[in-house]
This record gives C-alpha cells, structure tokens and sequence, in this order.
C-alpha cells in the first residue's frame, strides 16, 4: 500500500477541519478524490459522500468513515496543522477518511471482487449522530447491503495492530441534566433559606455510593459541571448539574434511571428543594454481531481479541441495529488522548487500516 499517498491524503484533511454537517471543504475534497475513480458518487444527505463499486456480484459489503471535526483549537506545530481557527481533527476521522479513500483506490485498481462495494462518509459523529440520517435514508435497503464494517484509530494500543471482540465494544451513553431550585438567604441567617448547592452535593455523593455498589455490568455515572450561586455570602438557589450515564445494557440504563428519580424525590423532600431532572439518551451500545466476528477472525489472523468493552461511545452503534455489522480498532501507540488539543501520531500505520479492508473482501456473505 503507497504510504505516502494515505499519509498525504490525511494531513491535506487534517488541515481542512469542519464541524457537525457543515463539511463543504470536505465534501468537496472527497469527491474530486472519487471523480477519476470507476464508481458512482452520490450524496444520499447533504453532509455525506457515498462511493458505490459496482462488480456485478449478488452481495454487497459497505464500509463507512467519520468525517466531522472536534471544536478545538490545535496545539500541535506541525506542517499539516489545522488552518480552520478552532477547529481540529482531534479524533481521527481524517485518518479514517484517508483509508477509504486509499481503499478506493485499490477498489477501482481490482479486476474482480467477490462482492459489490459501498464507501459511506458519513457526518456528525461527534453531535447529532449522521448514522441516524443515513439509515433514514433507506440506503441499506436500496443497494441490498449485507455487511456494514469500520474502524477508529486507538490510542494506547500497540501501533499498527488490529483489535476488536464479539458482543458489546461500546457504550450507550445518556446525559444527565439535573436543575435544583431553592431560595437564597444570606448566610448570617441560612436557615430562611433552602440550599440548592448543598442539595446539588448530597445528590452526587449519594448517586456516586450507589455507582459503586452495581456490580452487575461496568459502568460510569460522573457529573463535569456544577454551576451554582451568585455571590460567596449567600445561600445558592439554583444549581446546575451536567453529567454522564453510560451502560451496556438496558436494564443497567432502567436501573439508574429509577435510582436518580427515586433520589430527586426524597432529597426534594429532605432539602424542600425544588428537583428537575432529565435524561437526554445518547447513542446506544455499539454491539458487534458474533457471525461477522467470527468470520473477521479467521480472515485477519493477526487480529488482536479484546476481552473487554469501552465505556466510549460510538454512533456506528446506530447501523447494528439495522444491518449486520463489526467494528474495529486500529492501534497508534502511546500518543496524546482523543479529543485533545495535542492529538497526532505517526499516520504510517494508517496502511493496516487499508488492508484490513482489503483482507475483509474475502469474507463469506450467507
């Protein structure tokens, strides 16, 4: 596989960073990269770019990359660093980009192929969740897909490796948004008052106990903001907690849910508080189908079998609910986390991402 050629594609991307569905630069590159290639290219939504190869076959496997940016201003002082003033590919999807592209490449170079081919870039990864919008679209119904595979660069994970397991890999996520309403008092008298801020700490002490005693699954329940108050010497009345729940399984998500309502209720009535609390469901749990997995295993020997999920989360979740799929990870090393301001890595690597791809070609479709 050209390594410059996969490298190049992804650092001219990286420069090029665009949010959400608002991906014109993208969009545009994208398709000048298809346009001398022997395949149809089509918008099935605005924000997307889907390549079709047409090899005449009766199966037909499709493969999907991100193609949204994160709203960060990049740090690093390279060559290839952003030129869109906050914004940045801090989690790979130009790395993912570059591969389908390259294996698009290689598509259009092949003589035969075992089945038909569909390329999906896909937006909103990091927002709204673009696999919703494509699935919508009756894509997968109209070009009679079988198969739906894709992958995301791994920090921490040896460079150049393959992994993945059967079953669950990632998350289903919710957002958890709680409003407390008291009455302020100055502190000389507090008792006139009713302390949302005080009510807001018992809330998440005893929301964390309750973490921490569910054994059944791993999981995560953390809140990142508290916003309460408006001067140092009086009783808050209005607090703002932000946080996450992210769970494999339905019944863990039905088992918190009823744990935070039955908490708001009785600290409503400890703290005369006023509790308002809701859930906003992210995307569900990405779940791998055991057949595709299987069958990845036997083509891609050197494919590492993680033994255990994520609690990261992942809109390709979305398309196993429809359509059989698998998802991987390709390992890039010790290198700044995802969604960082510093975020790089040595894109040679990206070159087993592509023959993964190719490798899957071979995959038996019953």
């Amino acid at each position: 596989m050209p390594m410059k050629q996969i490298q190049r594609i992804r650092r001219q991307l990286h420069q090029i960073p665009e949010l959400d569905k608002q991906l014109p630069k993208t969009i545009a590159y994208i398709k000048q990269m298809l346009s001398s290639l022997s395949c149809t290219v089509f918008q099935p939504i605005p924000g997307a770019v889907c390549a079709y190869f047409d090899f005449h076959k009766t199966t037909m496997l499709a493969f999907r990359s991100d193609m949204d940016a994160l709203p960060i201003q990049e740090q690093n002082a390279v060559s290839y660093r952003s030129t869109h003033k906050g914004q940045m590919h801090a989690c790979g999807h130009d790395a993912h980009m570059a591969i389908l592209l390259t294996f698009a490449k290689h598509l259009n170079a092949v003589p035969d192929c075992k089945h038909n081919v569909l390329l999906i870039f896909q937006p909103a990864e990091e927002t709204t969740g673009g696999a919703k919008d494509i699935i919508d679209t009756g894509l997968f119904t109209q070009y009679h897909v079988d198969a739906l595979f894709a992958l995301h660069v791994m920090p921490k994970q040896k460079k150049g490796t393959i992994a993945s397991k059967s079953g669950y890999l990632m998350a289903k996520s919710a957002q958890i948004t709680l409003e407390i309403k008291g009455r302020s008092a100055h502190v000389a008298h507090f008792n006139e008052g009713k302390d949302a801020l005080y009510a807001a700490l018992c809330f998440v002490q005893r929301i964390y106990e309750i973490s921490e005693q569910y054994k059944k699954e791993p999981h995560l329940l953390k809140f990142g903001v508290c916003n309460s108050g408006q001067v140092c010497n009086a009783i808050s009345d209005d607090t703002l907690l932000k946080g996450t729940l992210r769970v494999f399984s339905d019944e863990s998500f039905h088992y918190f849910h009823e744990r935070l309502n039955e908490l708001c209720k009785q600290l409503q009535k400890e703290s005369g508080c006023d509790f308002q609390l809701s859930l906003s469901e992210g995307y569900p749990a990405l779940v791998n189908n055991a057949e595709l997995f299987e069958k990845s295993r036997t083509l891609l020997k050197e494919m590492a079998i993680l033994t255990k999920a994520d609690l990261l989360t992942e809109d390709f979740a979305y398309y196993g609910k429809v359509i059989k799929s698998m998802f991987f990870y390709l390992g890039i090393g010790d290198v700044s986390p995802l969604h960082s301001a510093t975020f790089d890595f040595d894109d040679s690597c990206l070159s087993e991402g592509v023959n993964t791809f190719i490798q899957l070609l071979d995959i038996e479709i019953t």
